[in-house]
Formats: C-alpha cells, structure tokens, sequence
C-alpha cells in the first residue's frame, strides 16, 4: 500500500464509497493576518503623507482618518493577498516545498500587498492634487496668472515625489511586514488548508448535476453579495438626500430593502420570477444612472443638469451590472433547463474567494464615498445634487 502524503488531495474516482477529492481551500488564517499588516501599516504611511504634502482639507484628525481608511480598505489588500496565494498555489501546489517556493511565496505575499497599496496611493495623491488644483485657480483673482501656474506645477511636482518616495515606503515596509507576520506564526505560510474528504455515494450522472450546482451557486453567491453591497450603499447616501429631497431617500430605501430581499432569495435557489425581478431591480437604477450622467433626469430639484460621477455611485453601478449579467445568464439557464458544469481545479476555491472577495471590496469602498468626510473630504453624490440616482 502506497501511503499518501499529508495534504495531498485524494483523487480517488472508483465506485460508491469511494472518497471525494479533497480539494485545497482558501487558509484564511494566512491570509486575514497579512492583509490586516499590511492595510493598517500601508494606510499609515498614506495618511502620513498625506499630512506632509497633502490638501489641507483631508489632513484633519490623522489618527481617526488612518484607522478608518485602513478598515475602509482592508478588503482590497485580502484580495490583493488572495490573488498572491492563488498563483503560488498554481506554480507549487497546495503544499510549499523547499526554499524557492516558500521565499518566492512571501515575495508574491508583499508585491501583491504593494500593488494594492501603490493603486490606492496614486489615487490618494491625485485626489490632493485636484484639490489643490481648485485652491489655485480660487486664487487667480488676489494673484497674477504667471505665479498661479508656477504654484499649480509645483504642487504636480510634490505629489509626484510623494507618490515615488511612497511606492519604496509601501514595498519595504510590506517585506517586513510579511516577513514578521510569517516569522509570528511559527515560520508558517500556508497557500491552502486541507478539507476533510467526504463519502461519494453518488453516481457519475448526479456528480455532473453536483458541480452545476456548484456552478449556480458561485454566480448566486456573488450576486448576492453585489446586492448587499449595494443596498448598503444606497442605505449610506440616504441620510444625505433626506434633508434636501425626500423622494430621493424613499427611493433608496425601497431599493435597498428590494436589494436586500432578492440577495436573500438568491441563496435560496430562486425561479423565473424571482430572477425577473432581480434584473429588473438592477437594471432601472442603471438606466436612471446613465440618464442622469448624461442628459440630467427631468425631474427633482436640479432637473436636466448633468450630475458629476462620484465613487459612491460608480461602486453601485458597477455592482449593479454584476448582478444584472449574473442575472440574465441564471435565466437562460433556467429556461434551458441545464447549466455548465464547473470545472474542478485545485485553485477553485481561490477563484470563487477572489470574486466574492472583490465584490465586498467594491460595496466597502461605496460605502465609504457615500459617507461625507470618511475618505477624508471626498465629496459625495449628495453634496452636488439630490436626484433619485446614489
């Protein structure tokens, strides 16, 4: 008898009571604690930054901004991190053998952490730079032309070192980072944990209808979770809109609870209906957003003027069309009455934490532009008009 070696999936397909293939699952025990390093010693670096050669209006309460920005954007460095384990995890396998793999492994760890922070930097810094940008053209009237100019390329100038001199703080600081976070858990980098094997006792005709399951599932679960961030969206921008045009907070109120319901239903294998309904509750606020982009709505307090793009809204949006695809396609599968089988590869699991992952990353960062000053003064949708679309 041939042992096999621990954490090594047991691809056995012989008859009933035969075990399943005990597929890699994501370690999240590697991976929540190097996202969390890094986020939260990244975020400080920016926000330092930020208070050196950043817009006066976002360098208030430095501390209260780093831990909330850090938060803010803790799901974007687990993606980051995630999407490092799964390409190890298909260059090595599930288990890190020897030197190369493992260094090589905590090197992909911190350039994936620093991707991640330098795409966040960059729109930091062009953030401060459009607002100082503002402040000198504000300043044309007290000063000559020649000298606004001078001061708007020297502010471009220091925005650009900063970003430089902070793309080297990020990725040193994200080496140590990894390194210490491995070294405090005993020199352990894990790019997959074992799952427990289950019994088959299923005929190769059910298995095939189990992975289009597994197939459905994924896209209802990511679905799901777009909903849910969006209706946590809409349910931030209401206190904004209350004040100015209450149509506007009823609207979102209905359509977040709408969200919320066809979330829930998702994960309950819905019908034809339900998936109707789903498309149509992601399709109208498209359409409205589009609209009101474009050409202005017709109607509220700020009727045919254009409203500017905002992250709030564009967060929503997106999550929107997600759902709204996902949508059509679970309908044609229906009405075809069969699905395609998923694929069973050893970084499944990875991908499907990738895309569920990104979706909470994309909710989480609409939410904090739909909250006025929690991105430290970016303006949302609310401060600039009060339509009915984010």
């Amino acid at each position: 008898m041939t042992a096999v070696p621990a954490g090594t999936a047991n691809w056995s397909s012989s008859g009933t009571g035969a075990p399943a293939p005990a597929r890699p699952a994501v370690p999240w025990l590697t991976i929540i604690p190097l996202a969390a390093m890094m986020a939260y010693a990244d975020g400080f670096w920016m926000v330092s930054l930020r208070g050196a050669v950043g817009a006066i209006e976002r360098t208030q309460e430095p501390f209260a901004s780093w831990l909330r920005e850090s938060t803010v954007l803790l799901p974007a460095f687990v993606l980051a991190v995630i999407a490092a384990v799964t390409l190890a995890l298909r260059w090595f396998g599930p288990l890190l053998a020897g030197k190369k793999a493992f260094l090589t492994t905590a090197l992909l760890v911190a350039a994936a952490g620093t991707v991640a922070g330098t795409v966040i930097l960059a729109a930091s810094e062009a953030w401060d730079y459009a607002l100082q940008h503002d402040l000198m053209g504000s300043l044309h009237h007290a000063s000559s032309v020649q000298s606004v100019e001078q001061l708007d390329q020297a502010s471009l100038g220091l925005q650009l070192a900063a970003f430089g001199y902070g793309v080297g703080l990020l990725l040193v600081t994200n080496l140590v980072v990894t390194g210490w976070t491995v070294a405090i858990r005993g020199g352990r980098l894990d790019v997959s944990r074992q799952q427990k094997a289950t019994p088959r006792r299923t005929p190769r005709r059910a298995v095939t209808g189990r992975a289009r399951t597994g197939t459905t599932d994924l896209r209802r679960t990511l679905a799901a979770v777009a909903l849910f961030g969006s209706a946590a969206i809409h349910l931030a921008v209401i206190p904004d809109h209350f004040s100015h045009w209450v149509v506007a907070s009823a609207f979102f109120l209905a359509l977040a609870l709408a969200e919320v319901a066809g979330g829930v239903l998702l994960l309950r294998r819905p019908g034809l209906d339900v998936l109707v309904a789903i498309a149509a509750a992601s399709a109208v606020p498209l359409v409205l957003w589009v609209w009101s982009r474009t050409s202005g709505l017709p109607f509220g307090p700020d009727a045919n003027v254009p409203e500017p793009v905002g992250l709030a809204d564009s967060a929503a949006s997106l999550l929107e069309l997600g759902t709204l695809v996902i949508a059509v396609v679970l309908l044609g599968a229906k009405r075809r009455g069969s699905g395609e089988p998923d694929e069973r590869t050893t970084a499944s699991a990875h991908f499907r934490a990738l895309a569920v992952v990104g979706a909470i990353a994309i909710g989480s960062l609409g939410v904090a532009g739909a909250v006025p000053g929690w991105l430290g003064e970016l303006p949302s949708s609310g401060d600039t008009t009060h339509s009915v679309t984010h």
